[in-house]
C-alpha cells in the first residue's frame, strides 16, 4: 500500500472501528483476536511490550485495564492512531514505521504486530526489525488474515470502484497472509508456532453489510476525498439492498480467518 493510501485509510479511526466492531458482532463464531494473542503470548503482567501498528490502541487499552504493570508502547505511522494511544495514561505513544522502529536493540520483552504487516511495503525488513528490538528469548507475535479474507464483500466493493474507473491497479495487493507469513518468519526467527482461527461474517440484513463495505472503500482506491465516493457508495448500498430483496430469508456469508504466529527472539 502506498503511504498516501495508508495515510488516507487511517487519518480517521472510524473505518477501522467499524471493521473491528463488525467482526465482533457479525462473526459466525466468537471473534476475539485480542484474546487469541494473549493466549499465545502468555503474559505475566510485567513485560516491556510494544504493539507495532497499534491502530486505535484498543489492545493496549485492554492490557492497561487488566492491570499490566510493565511498560506499554504503541507505535504507528498514522498521527490519529498515535493520538489514540497517547490518550491511554499508561501507554507511551510513538510515531514510527515497522521497517525502522525507533528503539534500541533488545528493548522489548514482547512485541506484537496485529493485522498490520500486510500494509508494510517491506515486510521482511519489518520482521528483521521485530527481531532486532525484542530481547533474546523475548516473544514476537504477528497476526495476519487468510488470503481470501472477506473476499465476497471485497469483490463487491472492487466491482463498484471499477465502474468508476478505479481498476485493480489502484487497489491494494496484500503479499503477507496466513499462507505466506510462516515461511517469512521462519527465515528470520527459526521455529514459528501457528494458532489458526476460521470463521465467516454473516449478515441477515443490508444495513450492517453496507456499513462494513463502506469501511473497505479506501482499500480499493475510493479515498474520503475521491470525487465519485458518494456516487460509488450510493450504488453499493443499492446493490446490497437489491441482493437481500431478491434473496428473501437468506444471509450474506463471507468466509474469513486469521493466524497468530509467534516466535522467540
Amino acid at each position: 500500500m502506498s503511504n498516501h493510501r495508508l495515510d488516507a485509510e487511517y487519518a480517521d479511526p472510524m473505518p477501522l472501528q467499524v471493521r473491528i466492531d463488525t467482526h465482533q458482532r457479525y462473526s459466525e463464531k466468537p471473534d476475539d483476536p485480542i484474546a487469541d494473542v494473549l493466549a499465545a503470548i502468555e503474559l505475566t503482567g510485567t513485560e516491556h511490550l510494544a504493539d507495532i501498528g497499534c491502530g486505535d490502541a484498543r489492545f493496549l487499552a485492554c492490557l492497561a485495564a487488566a492491570g499490566h504493570r510493565g511498560t506499554l508502547v504503541g507505535v504507528d505511522t498514522a498521527p490519529a492512531m498515535v493520538a489514540a494511544a497517547a490518550a491511554i495514561p499508561q501507554v507511551t505513544a510513538v510515531l514510527g514505521a515497522a521497517e525502522r522502529i525507533p528503539f534500541d536493540d533488545n528493548t522489548f520483552d514482547v512485541l506484537t504486530a496485529r493485522h498490520m504487516l500486510y500494509h508494510v511495503p517491506e515486510p521482511t525488513t519489518a520482521l528483521t526489525e521485530f527481531r532486532r528490538t525484542v530481547k533474546p528469548g523475548g516473544t514476537v507475535a504477528v497476526v495476519v488474515n487468510h488470503p481470501t479474507n472477506c473476499a465476497r464483500t471485497a469483490e463487491l466493493v472492487a466491482a463498484h470502484a471499477a465502474s468508476y474507473g478505479l481498476t485493480a491497479a489502484h487497489a491494494e495487493h496484500f503479499t503477507v497472509d496466513s499462507g505466506t507469513l510462516p515461511a517469512m518468519m521462519s527465515e528470520i526467527f527459526g521455529m514459528v508456532q501457528i494458532y489458526r482461527t476460521d470463521s465467516a461474517l454473516v449478515f441477515d440484513r443490508p444495513a450492517p453489510l453496507a456499513r462494513f463495505a463502506e469501511a473497505l472503500l479506501t482499500f480499493h482506491g475510493v479515498t474520503p476525498d475521491h470525487p465519485h465516493r458518494q456516487a460509488i457508495l450510493a450504488d453499493l448500498r443499492a446493490d446490497i439492498e437489491d441482493w437481500f430483496t431478491y434473496h428473501p430469508g437468506a444471509s450474506w456469508r463471507d468466509p474469513k480467518g486469521y493466524i497468530v504466529a509467534t516466535a522467540t527472539g
